[in-house]
């Protein structure tokens, strides 16, 4: 499931993508990185011809993973990772509001701890933690909130505009109203 979700990650989009979107989205991609783009000659000595390269190889290992794997879905995951891959796209379906419970449940159904997160995301755990507890002092401006809220949804391939419509709207009430 994980080498799965890494190959969305790169191409960008949730496990919910369906065949047609992962190819559009691959030729989106290989196009803006393979040519000498704007915004590629934008990005000057930091994307250099070897990282270009690497990320064009792993774009293309990724299409052809995840085309296999709509093809037949035993190419990448195995029967039980399968379920609770489907389990948990269930779970997120069903949710009428991410909130911050919610996002700790999700994590820990997934198996993932914050360390985790900070390593991929290099934002503290604290954050992290201060979000799914709603602790809404810990955050002084909106614009931090944001920031960890949309790094914290694309970590677990979760639609981000979604999860900062549902959570901000409580910390703007909080903040207007503060407990006295």
């Amino acid at each position: 499931m994980q080498e799965a979700n890494d190959y969305y990650e790169l191409l960008e989009l949730t496990p919910e993508a369906t065949i047609e979107d992962i190819r559009k989205r691959y030729h989106y991609l290989k196009n803006l990185y393979d040519g000498e783009s704007l915004e590629i000659r934008a990005l000057g000595d930091e994307f250099t011809p070897e990282i270009r390269a690497d990320y064009l190889r792993r774009l293309d290992e990724a299409f052809e993973k995840l085309s296999a794997l709509y093809k037949n879905e035993k190419a990448i995951v195995t029967p039980s990772v399968k379920n609770l891959d489907y389990d948990l796209r269930l779970r997120i379906s069903q949710i009428e509001c991410f909130t911050g419970a919610v996002l700790r449940e999700l994590r820990e159904r997934m198996h993932v701890d914050l360390k985790t997160i900070f390593a991929v995301t290099r934002i503290q755990p604290q954050f992290f933690e201060d979000v799914e507890r709603e602790a809404f002092e810990s955050f002084p401006a909106e614009v931090y909130l944001r920031s960890y809220l949309i790094a914290y949804a694309r970590f677990f391939s979760l639609d981000a505009q979604r999860v900062l419509n549902d959570y901000l709207p409580r910390y703007r009430a909080a903040k207007d109203n503060p407990a006295k």
